[in-house]
């Protein structure tokens, strides 16, 4: 490795938080602080940081099966690197979230529903130097950066024995500020996929010689990846998907399982471009491949 340092550091954190209700509890309050306490050295340098980061949450129960929530909350993390000017740099991550969302059952319970809208900022976070060589591991201090999107959840009943869970999430994520040549403002951050879902099935036989077997069946899509690079103007990665099923019998304190992976036999990988080399590196999964497995509950 062509640049280390030597780290030291003391981390201490206090929480507390506490609830309460209003208009026969319909109207829910969250009120939290976290104080965290940092010390870090390298060599002769030493660095301490304090931060107290608040919580607060809302929710209203508009009817017996309806509610509406907010929440915002901040976030102070340690973290260190070597810097390629020179030196180190081990000034906590800070950053905000903001989430509204809605949550309701349907059917007397049957089925729910939740939709919710994000919005996370970060700042200061160390990343990795686009200019890195093959050995290196220097950091550059990206100045801020922002993650939103929306989320979709839905799960319940079809028939007796037969479950669904399903979700959808759209993310967009870019570099909002950024004081770093080589990675400009309004570039989109890597590693991300812009559209994800997934959804599962359940059947478990109710009664018969075939009580007890269970079959699942279920697959997560990959849409829009972001290859792992801040180099522009390069391949990206496919969209991904992947059916995973399996089959059960549960008896008395006795369970066994057989389950099947990458049922289609897909060739499935994710990477990115790495620039010392000029070449591509993917890490590949698995192809189709099974297991078993046996519980027993005491």
């Amino acid at each position: 490795v062509r640049a280390a340092a030597l780290i030291n550091s003391e981390y201490a954190a206090g929480y507390i938080q506490d609830e309460l209700g209003f208009l026969e509890n319909k109207l829910r309050l969250t009120l939290a602080a976290r104080y965290t306490w940092i010390s870090q050295s390298s060599g002769d340098d030493v660095e301490e940081d304090s931060h107290v980061t608040p919580r607060v949450g809302i929710s209203y129960s508009i009817d017996p099966n309806t509610a509406v929530y907010g929440l915002y909350d901040q976030a102070f993390i340690p973290q260190f690197g070597v810097l390629k000017a020179g030196g180190t740099l081990s000034k906590p991550l800070t950053g905000n979230n903001i989430e509204f969302g809605i949550k309701r059952d349907w059917f007397d319970g049957s089925w729910s529903t939740s939709l919710s809208a994000y919005r996370i900022i970060k700042e200061n976070e160390l990343v990795s130097d686009p200019s890195n060589g093959p050995r290196d591991v220097f950091k550059v201090v990206l100045d801020e950066k922002r993650a939103q999107g929306i989320e979709f959840d839905v799960r319940g009943k079809i028939i007796d024995g037969l479950n669904v869970i399903a979700n959808y999430a759209f993310t967009e994520a870019i570099v909002t500020d950024s004081k770093v040549s080589n990675i400009s403002t309004g570039s989109i951050v890597p590693g991300y996929s812009k559209h994800t879902a997934n959804a599962w099935l359940n059947y478990n036989f109710q009664a018969g010689k075939l009580k007890g077997f269970g079959l699942s069946i279920g697959g997560t899509l990959l849409a829009d990846r972001e290859t792992d690079t801040w180099s522009v103007g390069l391949e990206k990665l496919p969209t991904y998907f992947k059916l995973d099923g399996g089959l059960s019998y549960e008896t008395g304190k006795m369970k066994v399982t057989a389950n099947v992976f990458n049922i289609l036999n897909e060739y499935l990988y994710s990477g990115s471009y790495y620039a010392p080399l000029q070449a591509y590196y993917w890490q590949t999964e698995q192809p189709r491949n099974f297991r078993v497995g046996i519980a027993y509950k005491f």
